[in-house]
């Protein structure tokens, strides 16, 4: 396993912590990109991301954005009642469902990769749909999850290579089609496409077609067909999915399905031949493979184990159960196929930091999908980004068609690498990106291995992307960014109207960030001029990771006190104005612009109490030591 990267050293001499220079019209007009970055220690020649690909990625956005109008206004007669009678995001909550099916369809029929592949030929031949597409973007935004389960999961194997051997193939592939909803796919891809999944390429006409998802029960193992969507409710894309197996009338629910995943996972090894041991990547859980630094075997078959010693299941951790097919359905049982058995077990690990861990890990089991990554509650939470990205204007094609009009993404690229700069200076804060930041990091991610390797080479870690965090958690973390931030480079880090954080946590956080390596991002570069308003909107808080739990304890008052610092906050700059501090003009932009995580998110879910049995009523499980929500979708 790699070692940590030395820590963050103040530079030598009497240099002053930030620049004191002042953005002058022409620097802060500048329309390109600079030739050169500073990531820690390391000065690069050219960016990491460039600007094409943030044009590709933001049109794909406005596809996304069209699509997700499509779906929620469109009747179509072919489509079943059920659909027609529910609202908009219910509608698209379905047919996110579906899209997550036909991705999983594609990637295990997906051809491997040869040594002459191309992207052009790839496609050709095997270019998804828009829907499979969109998929596959979410998961790409969560990359350490991604990177291990290519490792774990034997169906990513063709995926892992294609990724592998086409660097920027996600949105070089955009990029050949031009424009994602006009695209026509070539007859080989619809052929290659019909012929592996058996759905129609069209995803509005397969949603007329896949009404059932097909299942195995956890018990019997038969294969059970149940339907999407019912008047009960208890269809499998609804939040009390409940089906009875015809075969043997077990009632499979979701929960049922996920522990039916677990307990396959932990028993896979006694399936294998006696002398086959635990370090075999496939038999390892979802995230303990990977950290911060590399691939640890060693970690991941210790935390297995433990979570094998754990009662009641540490019983089947012997060779009486090996070679016999019955082991994961008597561990399930053992639990009463319920997680919370297996949960409430978690504080008796004799080492705590694995206990921690357990629980993320148990975090991955939702149903019956190999992912690691709740691929429908991942599309979803993009959901918010994409609509900020369309309400920007940033999504139309001809937004940044002139030269002048680019300067948005040139100064968005800056910031990112000012971003991964601060991040590398700690690795024991939470980083919170801006809108502009969030954007030119999704599409790095996009690029995936090679996004790992640049975090490695020049971060110093793997730097993964969290798709959940609390919402109270995530404005603490902003607070700490922003204070971290302007003490690094002497410039606010956001710029969009948004009250800035008062004296907070974060302020005394944010004295563990050194001053250093701040003359290579000068106010010139991280500031927007401001006199376009798009950028200064760009450098809001990108919230759409955002999962806000009610039923939390202290939530309530969490929110109103960031409401009275921000009413008082207010209030200074309305004295600040009379005092000639504060130009009119930067007040009136702040007028009605909220204060970042008070805007409730479109996810809002709810906290299981530990007394309650978390599937039967609850949509949310919340873990405070990860910090970690599962939930039920709608």
């Amino acid at each position: 396993m790699d070692t940590p990267p030395p820590p963050y050293s103040e530079s030598p001499g009497p240099s002053p912590p930030h620049s004191t220079e002042q953005p002058s019209a022409s620097s802060s007009r500048s329309q390109d990109t600079p030739l050169t970055f500073h990531v820690g220690l390391h000065e690069l020649r050219g960016p990491l991301v460039q600007v094409k690909h943030l044009k590709l990625h933001l049109c794909f956005l406005g596809a996304l954005h069209d699509l997700r109008k499509r779906v929620e206004s469109l009747i179509d007669p072919t489509w079943s009642p059920l659909i027609s009678e529910r609202d908009g995001e219910q509608r698209w909550s379905w047919f996110v469902n579906l899209a997550v099916e036909r991705f999983q369809r594609w990637v295990e029929h997906l051809s491997p990769p040869s040594k002459s592949n191309t992207l052009a030929r790839f496609v050709r031949n095997n270019m998804p749909p828009l829907d499979v597409w969109m998929v596959l973007h979410a998961y790409f935004l969560n990359p350490q999850s991604f990177a291990e389960d290519c490792i774990r999961v034997r169906s990513l194997k063709s995926l892992a290579t294609l990724a592998g051997s086409l660097a920027d193939f996600f949105l070089d592939a955009l990029d050949t089609i031009n424009d994602m909803i006009l695209w026509k796919p070539h007859a080989a891809s619809v052929s290659n496409w019909v012929t592996k999944t058996g759905l129609p390429f069209d995803p509005f006409e397969c949603a007329a077609v896949l009404s059932h998802q097909e299942l195995l029960c956890p018990k019997c193992k038969a294969t059970v067909s149940v339907p999407y969507l019912t008047d009960s409710a208890t269809g499998y894309a609804q939040q009390s999915f409940s089906h009875a197996c015809p075969s043997c009338t077990f009632e499979i629910t979701r929960e049922k399905l996920a522990v039916a995943k677990l307990t396959t996972d932990l028993s896979a090894h006694l399936l294998h031949k006696p002398q086959a041991s635990l370090i075999n990547m496939q038999l390892f859980l979802p995230y303990t493979l990977r950290t911060e630094f590399g691939e640890d075997t060693t970690r991941a078959v210790a935390i297995k184990r433990e979570l094998l010693d754990l009662k009641p299941i540490s019983q089947f951790n012997s060779r009486k159960w090996q070679q016999n097919q019955g082991v994961g359905v008597a561990m399930a049982e053992s639990l009463n196929w319920k997680l919370s058995e297996i949960q409430k077990s978690l504080p008796n690990l004799r080492n705590p930091r694995i206990a921690v861990r357990g629980a993320k890990v148990l975090g991955a089991y939702y149903n019956q999908r190999p992912f690691s990554v709740d691929l429908v509650g991942a599309v979803l939470r993009q959901g918010s980004f994409v609509r900020k990205m369309h309400d920007l204007g940033w999504t139309s094609r001809s937004y940044f068609e002139k030269r002048e009009d680019a300067a948005a993404l040139h100064h968005a690229v800056v910031r990112y690498h000012a971003f991964l700069d601060l991040m590398s200076s700690t690795q024991h804060m939470l980083v919170v990106p801006t809108l502009d930041i969030d954007l030119v990091w999704h599409s790095h991610q996009l690029s995936g291995p090679r996004y790992q390797k640049d975090c490695k080479t020049n971060v110093g870690r793997y730097v993964d992307h969290d798709d959940k965090v609390e919402q109270f958690h995530l404005s603490d973390a902003f607070d700490a960014t922003c204070r971290a931030w302007e003490k690094r480079y002497g410039a606010p880090y956001t710029q969009c109207g948004c009250p800035l954080p008062g004296n907070t946590i974060g302020q005394r956080l944010a004295r563990l960030v050194p001053h250093v390596g701040s003359k290579h991002y000068p106010l010139s570069k991280i500031t927007p001029p401001a006199d376009q308003p798009e950028i200064l909107a760009a450098s809001h808080p990108s919230d759409h990771n955002t999962v806000a739990v009610l039923g939390l304890p202290n939530n309530s008052t969490a929110k109103a006190q960031r409401e009275n610092k921000a009413s008082r906050r207010r209030e200074r700059e309305a004295s600040r104005v009379r005092k000639g501090e504060l130009s009119q003009e930067e007040f009136d932009r702040n007028a009605g612009h909220a204060a970042p995580f008070l805007v409730p998110v479109p996810l809002t879910v709810r906290v299981q109490l530990a007394s309650q049995d978390p599937w039967d009523s609850a949509i949310v499980t919340w873990d405070r030591r990860t910090r970690g929500a599962t939930y039920e979708l709608k």
